[in-house]
């Protein structure tokens, strides 16, 4: 039974898997081709999938230990670039397409498909 205080809705969404954020970062997509309104909630978690992503690239980035823990380069030279400022909007557009020119990509998990579109190494 849900208490009357919360609720579907109040828990909140979680994007696990590549399905998960294609849906989240398709409904940013298309809100920003027709701006009405407020951001619709699903595009928010594309918003905030993408956020959490770069924010964790650039932690593990910035710690040596994580670095070696988890494998990754400890020199900026072997690190992700994406040329120039990009919108959220554009963002969810990298994945969107990642996920069309791969399909098998919807039925793992998020992360990877997030890895494809963006690079899995440490952004610079």
């Amino acid at each position: 039974m849900l208490s009357s205080t919360g609720g579907p809705a109040a828990a909140g969404h979680r994007i696990s898997t590549g399905q998960d954020l294609y849906e989240a970062c398709k409904a940013l997509a298309d809100f920003a081709l027709n701006p009405v309104g407020e951001t619709p909630r699903p595009g928010i978690y594309c918003r905030q999938y993408i956020a959490g992503y770069f924010a964790s690239m650039k932690y593990v980035h910035d710690d040596n230990d994580a670095q070696r823990a988890l494998g990754l380069p400890l020199y900026s030279y072997d690190c992700m670039k994406i040329a120039g400022p990009h919108t959220y909007d554009q963002l969810a557009n990298d994945i969107l397409h990642q996920a069309e020119w791969q399909p098998a990509l919807l039925a793992g998990p998020a992360i990877r498909l997030a890895q494809v579109a963006f690079g899995s190494k440490p952004p610079c």
